[in-house]
């Protein structure tokens, strides 16, 4: 039996005239300005996409559906994920919608699922930057981090450390897996993305004291920040 597909999906309103973002979603030298650090697209049904967006991570896959000004589908070239693109103007602009289908989102743990989500936010909130004001901000992105892999903890209090990479800065100062990070110099943390955030306004070589509790006790660790191990 076919695995049903599960889906997660992001959204953003952009206060720009439709044919520009719509332009900005499918033709290369515009995706280039917010997003990709590479792209090639055939833009027509059974086209193809290669999408490197920077950091190692690339993507590809063929354009199966394609409703012009409103609506577009990329499969990957498996065909087990989906992605879908959806604009519909609003009363603000246009709303942009990206959606993700696929039969292994459910096997996949909630952690992948948040880097997912997390990554899709910023780099639809640098569309809407770029088109309401100039201004690109992916030279900010994913500058720095300890070397753990987490995922928001129950209750949207504090972010639960899953893995520790050996020999990385967090090791060093004493983060074990479930580890609760409650804060970051003092400013409270409400789950995974809001740690990727507070630590990417860090200074890499800084150190910060990061509040964390072990076995219902909490304490302050003092840890060095890392620069991003992958390039953009």
């Amino acid at each position: 039996m076919k695995k049903s597909k599960d889906s997660i999906k992001r959204e953003i309103v952009v206060n720009a005239p439709l044919k520009q973002v719509w332009d900005a979603l499918t033709k290369p030298e515009h995706l280039n300005l917010w997003y990709t650090k590479d792209a090639e697209i055939e833009f027509c049904i059974g086209g193809r996409g290669y999408m490197n967006h920077g950091w190692g991570a690339t993507s590809e896959g063929v354009f199966i559906e394609i409703d012009s000004m409103k609506r577009f589908v990329l499969q990957s070239l498996d065909g087990d994920f989906t992605t879908i693109t959806s604009l519909e103007k609003v009363e603000n602009g246009i709303l942009v919608s990206i959606e993700y289908q696929a039969s292994v989102l459910g096997d996949m743990n909630q952690s992948t699922k948040e880097n997912m989500l997390f990554g899709t936010s910023q780099f639809l909130e640098n569309l809407k930057s770029v088109y309401e004001t100039g201004t690109d901000h992916r030279a900010k992105f994913w500058k720095s981090w300890i070397g753990i892999a987490h995922t928001s903890n129950d209750g949207g209090r504090g972010t639960r450390v899953l893995q520790v990479k050996e020999n990385s800065v967090a090791a060093a100062a004493g983060i074990k897996p479930e580890d609760i990070i409650l804060a970051i110099d003092g400013e409270e943390i409400g789950g995974y993305e809001s740690f990727e955030r507070t630590l990417n306004t860090k200074n890499v070589n800084c150190n910060v004291t990061l509040t964390i509790e072990r076995k219902n006790e909490k304490s302050q660790v003092n840890c060095l920040v890392d620069i991003y191990p992958v390039p953009y």
